[in-house]
């Protein structure tokens, strides 16, 4: 080896976070751009007719009535009708404001691991890479041109926040969340329960969360709706199906099956006691953590909160496949917090990778495969969640 040779390798390890940093960023970009022509049913049926209307209606003027069949909250709204004023083409404009947030749930994820963990920068710039080139947030955002990664943003931000003991703080970010999806409600029995486990704050702080989301309304009550309409729009998307799973592979699955009709039999029936199940299975973890008095440090902070947000989603009926998100991002991060969380990181981002293919190219799939594979996965992570206890309850005893 060559004197240059020793020199630029010595460079590129002591300056090997940028390295990785930069060679993500390019790749994750590269990754976006090949998809900017891509056009989804989504786009098609939806988010491009929204822009339109919004356009035509005059920007945030249309924010005082219903725009077409737009069933998303007035928030996302406002930001539609502000991306009619930029000089960019309709589909790359709401692409673009996905992709954004995409960049920022990746730094935030960097720094997430920099400040809390002994990784370091390198660590850092990994954990970058993994959520910037996961070829899933890629596709989200991208191809489906969906904005699963704002919402997610403001959940990881909230729970970051709440590990700091930050609550004020948290229940702000909690409502930006609970502003942009519904789906931030998958969360809630995570924070839920550090109330009653940790009694550090009072049940009022709760509150912050509707009051966040009523200010997130005022643009469209400003200009001329009613108080309660911001709400409504999520009782619209409660009633829309009537599957046990819409394409994702949860427990139900195994109780129903794929073919898409437009109400499954018998849903009335397994409904309500899919509900109940979920709840039991919520309790359980919840008091299992109870009667072991978990110290909630930042790995098992993390494992409960991708457990809890694991489960609700797993047994919760009419899950659509984009709704793992969050848990799917807390994941990468508890990657960082146990080693051996590698293959079900890996597995999860595999499991949604396929179901993605299939409604976005339509890829053959089995969803009842991917189902006993998702239950493997939810297995594992409650393993390694019990193993972490477990291993501290022998170095205390020691």
């Amino acid at each position: 080896m060559t004197l240059v040779e020793k020199k630029v390798i010595a460079y590129i390890e002591k300056h090997l976070s940028v390295f990785i940093i930069a060679f993500a960023f390019l790749l994750g970009a590269y990754l976006r751009f090949s998809m900017r022509y891509f056009l989804s049913g989504d786009t098609l049926e939806y988010y491009l007719p929204w822009y339109d209307d919004f356009k035509s209606l005059g920007g945030f003027k249309a924010l005082g009535q219903q725009v077409g069949d737009c069933d998303y909250t007035i928030l996302y709204q406002f930001m539609l009708a502000a991306l009619t004023y930029l000089p960019m083409i309709p589909l790359y404009a709401i692409k673009a404001f996905s992709i954004l947030f995409d960049m920022l749930l990746a730094v935030l994820v960097a720094r997430i691991v920099y400040k809390n963990t002994e990784y370091g920068l390198n660590g850092a710039a990994a954990a970058f890479a993994f959520v910037w080139v996961s070829p899933v947030i890629a596709m989200n955002s991208a191809m489906w041109t969906q904005c699963d990664s704002i919402y997610t943003f403001f959940v990881i931000l909230s729970l970051y926040y709440l590990y700091k003991e930050k609550d004020v703080t948290a229940m702000v970010f909690l409502g930006l969340a609970f502003s942009f999806k519904l789906q931030t409600i998958f969360v809630l029995p995570f924070f839920l329960f550090y109330y009653f486990y940790k009694r550090r704050f009072s049940v009022l702080y709760f509150l912050i969360v509707p009051a966040v989301f009523f200010i997130s309304t005022l643009p469209g009550i400003i200009a001329g709706r009613g108080i309660l309409e911001g709400v409504e729009v999520y009782f619209i998307q409660k009633a829309e199906y009537y599957r046990m799973e819409m394409n994702y592979p949860g427990f139900w699955m195994f109780t129903s099956y794929e073919t898409f009709v437009e109400k499954y039999e018998y849903f009335d029936y397994l409904y309500p006691i899919a509900l109940l199940v979920t709840f039991m299975m919520l309790a359980a973890w919840m008091i299992f953590t109870i009667k072991k008095k978990v110290t909630l440090n930042a790995k098992n902070f993390l494992g409960l909160a991708l457990l809890l947000t694991f489960t609700t989603v797993f047994f919760l009926p009419v899950m659509h496949e984009r709704y793992g998100y969050i848990y799917e991002v807390l994941a990468i991060i508890y990657l960082f917090y146990n080693k051996k969380a590698k293959l079900p990181c890996l597995a999860i981002q595999v499991v949604s990778l396929v179901t993605y293919a299939w409604y976005l190219m339509y890829v053959p799939r089995n969803l009842t495969f991917l189902a006993v594979i998702n239950t493997m996965i939810y297995i594992t992570y409650a393993y390694l969640y019990v193993k972490g206890i477990k291993d501290e309850e022998t170095a205390v005893s020691l």
